[in-house]
């Protein structure tokens, strides 16, 4: 039985990321999208776009979502003008399909070389394989770009609808269950480390060292949700409605604090492989599991919503003042440490004062 209820229910990380009531929209957002689709000739020759460009845009924060739209909008424009060009002065065959990918994909490194747009590569694939024809029976570039870009624009709308309705009862503490999740996994990372050392075991460490590209990920996912929050609440507050725009930028401050620790860990990290030698000393390592159980005490409190405790930050200044050797591993490590207590100071401090 216990098996069977593990094999429907989702992982803690995913609980953490509000996964759940991401499902729940998009059930009930493709259920009125359908609907439409069902009283629409249109729409209904378009099903594949009209779907699609409602997943796409379902977020948790509204602004987020209107983004979404937005470049998917831009993006299909982009498509379907390179490919249109080609196709109706040359028509439909094997070179001018490849052509239109071809001269999208160069718009797209033109205008953005660090981002391929599979929107746009997807519209131009789209508009020769999938052709509508006119009155006359021959194939319509206008046409087709119309049936697409009324499916997606459709799709979007309901998608923005459904992310402002839930906005407004849910995802409430959304960010600081992403917050605790990247606090437990700096935890998991350092204990590992410290493993790694307690047994002598330097490809434990080195496996560490790709983790936390995965927690910087995190963070960033974390700092840009906070920063469309905070223009949501800007919005808001010209509407004059209630906002939490110091909680939110309480927040920012704290995924800030998380994101110089990873760096700060990592920094640990690669100066035991860096020096290859676990020969470090007792006390860092006593110092490393402290900062293993305030980063828990932190991840924990954030997870639960419970912020009435009572932390102690404890640093041995005086073992940093014994390690005089600044090339030392140990005294490099220990630097390290010393920022981490300073980075989980301010995350006390925002907790006790602003959230």
């Amino acid at each position: 039985m216990r098996k069977l209820l593990n094999l429907f229910s989702l992982k803690k990380e995913a609980w953490l990321f509000d996964s759940r009531l991401y499902i729940l929209k998009s059930f009930l957002s493709v259920i009125t999208v359908y609907a439409i689709a069902s009283y629409s000739p249109l729409l209904k020759k378009d099903m594949i776009s009209l779907l699609f460009g409602l997943l796409l845009t379902l977020e948790p924060v509204t602004l987020t979502g209107i983004r979404s739209g937005f470049n998917q909008i831009s993006a299909t424009i982009l498509g379907a003008i390179c490919t249109a060009i080609i196709i109706t002065l040359f028509g439909i065959n094997i070179w001018t399909v490849a052509l239109s990918i071809t001269v999208t994909l160069f718009v797209c490194l033109k205008i953005n070389w660090k981002v391929i747009s599979a929107v746009a590569l997807f519209t131009s694939i789209y508009m020769t394989q999938y052709v509508q024809m006119d009155a006359s029976g021959l194939p319509s570039a206008y046409l087709t770009f119309q049936v697409r870009i009324a499916a997606l624009s459709t799709g979007v709308l309901v998608a923005i609808l459904y992310n402002f309705l839930f906005s407004l009862f849910s995802y409430k503490k959304m960010e600081v269950k992403r917050i605790s999740y990247i606090l437990h996994s700096m935890t998991s990372n350092i204990n590992n480390i410290l493993e790694g050392i307690y047994t002598n075991n330097m490809q434990a460490i080195a496996n560490e060292k790709p983790v936390l590209t995965h927690i910087f990920s995190d963070i960033d996912s974390t700092y840009h949700l906070l920063l469309d929050k905070e223009k949501e609440y800007n919005f808001k507050d010209k509407l004059h409605l209630p906002t939490k725009i110091n909680y939110n930028r309480s927040l920012k401050t704290i995924i800030t604090c998380c994101n110089n620790i990873t760096h700060l860990i990592y920094d640990i990290n690669y100066t035991i492989l860096d020096y290859n030698d676990l020969d470090i000393d007792k006390n860092i390592c006593n110092q490393m599991k402290v900062v293993t159980e305030l980063l828990e005490t932190y991840g924990t409190h954030f997870e639960n919503n419970n912020m009435n405790y009572s932390v102690e930050l404890n640093f041995d200044y005086a073992l940093k003042d014994k390690l005089t050797i600044q090339n030392d591993m140990n005294y490099r490590i220990i630097h390290n440490l010393e920022g981490i207590y300073n980075n989980l100071s301010t995350v006390h401090e925002e907790i006790i004062n602003n959230i």
